[in-house]
């Protein structure tokens, strides 16, 4: 079976291009035009995206067909909400009525990024979720990016017993407003750095440790299950100094940190503070 998410943009192209001298001979082979909805999924075309797949269940519109789902993907790329309603309901999800975007409620969920990071975010309807986590600059992603992610889970992550399906990234949807600044204090207890966060979370913005909630995986660990046995290169990490993560506009920072050094400076101090470029 190919593995479409991993082919370079020529050979996708090439995939799609012999996909669809498949449908013109076999105009009603759903699987043909299936994969012409694949490869243009990759392709990031999504208006050929929803005709290739829209053709598919027309040909074969029995519920949990993955072109269900790939034409409900499509179509939210879109914004075309009555089709992404249609496409979702088709495969058997039960969604609230409306004529505007989808908003559910669904469980946090790891998802990748482009660069292979992996970010925590909170799933809003089955193709978007909300950046929760506060991705590294140089990913391109920020905190509260509303993004576009893929079907099938590649990998897991286990929270306190819970598995958790990660889930690729093909797209921002929508761009957060809210700046990403490194920020590297010395802070000599976890009680000084999880201060500094709730600070930030009461002022409705986001701070994060770093130090010590970046785990380094390598891409097989990533893409499966993260184990205990499999040992990887720790992150250095220096004594007492740490590297936050904030989600703030830079003014806010320069005001939250000082203050927060101010109030402890025998175990406190700033070092440094990279703004997003």
């Amino acid at each position: 079976m190919i593995a479409y998410d991993k082919l370079p943009r020529r050979s996708l192209q090439l995939r799609a291009m012999l996909s669809r001298l498949r449908t013109m001979l076999r105009p009603r082979d759903p699987s043909a035009w299936y994969d012409v909805g694949l490869a243009y999924k990759y392709l990031h075309d999504w208006h050929r995206s929803v005709k290739a797949n829209q053709r598919a269940v027309d040909l074969y519109p029995e519920r949990e067909y993955a072109a269900w789902w790939n034409l409900g993907i499509a179509a939210t790329a879109l914004h075309d909400w009555a089709l992404a309603r249609k496409a979702w309901r088709g495969y058997g999800i039960d969604l609230p009525d409306g004529d505007g975007p989808i908003e559910v409620n669904w469980s946090e969920t790891p998802v990748r990024l482009p660069n292979g990071e992996t970010v925590w975010a909170r799933r809003i309807d089955p193709a978007r979720a909300v950046i929760r986590s506060i991705p590294f600059p140089e990913s391109g992603f920020r905190w509260h990016d509303i993004i576009l992610h893929d079907g099938a889970s590649n990998g897991e992550r286990e929270v306190r017993g819970k598995r958790y399906p990660v889930f690729d990234v093909l797209e921002r949807w929508e761009a957060s407003a809210i700046p990403t600044t490194c920020v590297d204090v010395i802070c000599r207890s976890d009680d000084d750095a999880q201060l500094l966060v709730e600070v930030f979370e009461s002022l409705e913005f986001a701070a994060e440790d770093w130090t010590t909630t970046i785990r380094p995986l390598c891409q097989a660990c990533s893409e499966g299950l993260p184990d205990e046995f499999h040992v990887h290169d720790p992150l250095e990490v220096k004594p007492d100094r740490r590297e936050f993560g904030v989600a703030a506009p830079v003014d806010c920072i320069e005001s939250v940190v000082p203050a927060w050094v101010a109030e402890s400076p025998d175990t406190r101090a700033f070092v440094a503070m990279h703004a997003e470029e």
